[in-house]
């Protein structure tokens, strides 16, 4: 066997190893980590995101009260242990029953604006943001995208 022959077998044994690696930690990913540029903030501990099946599921805080009986399939995304201080920033996307609606009481929110985006990749919010109980809320069909922060809350309460 030549030196050639060996060095390409271990080359093509580490890209095999390199590969299984990637796609075991893609398989373990949360579904709300969609990309490479998620996939390294979730890693390297910028984010931290979890799943529900239903906003009731989900730790208190981490959706606003009026989803927690209309709210399905949910992705938070908090700052990670590495990002710093947080400032108790949280953002949540999930989908909605139908005719599940804010409530009334919501005031109108001049531009969309987000403290904390958590990476990955969130659609074109437009310019129909309200503030609801603390959270900056924003529907686009039965998807609802919502994010709060300290200031937020502090304000609400």
């Amino acid at each position: 066997m030549t030196t050639t022959k060996v060095l390409l077998g271990t080359l093509a044994g580490l890209v095999v190893v390199g590969a299984v690696a990637a796609a075991g930690v893609a398989v373990a990913m949360p579904a709300g980590v969609d990309g490479p540029g998620a996939v390294l903030a979730e890693l390297q501990g910028h984010t931290r995101t979890s799943d529900h099946s239903d906003a009731d599921d989900a730790p208190r805080g981490d959706v606003p009260p009026w989803t927690r009986a209309v709210g399905h399939d949910v992705t938070v995304v908090r700052p990670g242990e590495a990002s710093g201080d947080d400032s108790g920033s949280v953002r949540a996307e999930m989908a909605l029953d139908e005719g599940a609606h804010p409530p009334a009481d919501c005031t109108p929110l001049p531009q969309v604006g987000m403290p904390f985006d958590g990476g990955g990749n969130w659609p074109d919010l437009g310019d129909s943001a309200r503030l609801c109980e603390g959270w900056v809320t924003v529907v686009l069909g039965d998807r609802l995208y919502t994010w709060t922060g300290d200031e937020l809350q502090a304000a609400a309460g």
